[in-house]
């Protein structure tokens, strides 16, 4: 009787163990992380980056190198050399993007409820070079981004 008691107990300390470290392990709040698939050409002249947040579909950025066709359904030609964020999820999170050497290449979503998109984020840039950005899940003081590149 005395081993099992002890086999009992010693499986009851055990579970209370793994019982323990799942309850540590579940309060230690994670952060999200955001993953981009690489720009891809769509139809020309766009190219367009799928954002995701841990795994799970958040929104997209689209890059127009030449102006033409109208994305955003606005009724206006799109420009070229231009950025835009299309946030289509409902998760309380927005979508932002900025090249990284021109600051009037910054659209966000921020503050706008999905389906929406951002204005576009236009400037002149040399036909040809290659320009890096970001491409961000934003929600308040949060955002976690994924770098692409673009030609101009």
């Amino acid at each position: 009787m005395r081993v099992h008691l002890k086999h009992a107990l010693v499986g009851l300390a055990a579970l209370g163990f793994v019982l323990g470290a799942q309850t540590a392990a579940q309060a230690q709040p994670t952060t999200p992380e955001a993953t981009a698939v690489a720009i891809t050409a769509l139809r020309s002249p766009y190219g367009g980056v799928n954002l995701y947040l841990d795994g799970v579909y958040a929104g997209q950025v689209w890059w127009s190198q030449d102006p033409g066709g109208d994305l955003d359904s606005d009724g206006s030609t799109d420009p070229g050399d231009a950025l835009i964020a299309h946030d289509t999820v409902s998760d309380g999170y927005g979508i932002e993007a900025t090249l990284r050497t021109s600051d009037s290449h910054k659209v966000t979503t921020r503050g706008h409820g999905a389906p929406y998109w951002s204005d576009w984020g236009t400037g002149n840039l040399t036909e040809g070079d290659t320009y890096y950005g970001d491409a961000c899940v934003v929600k308040g003081t949060f955002s976690s981004c994924a770098a692409f590149s673009v030609v101009a």
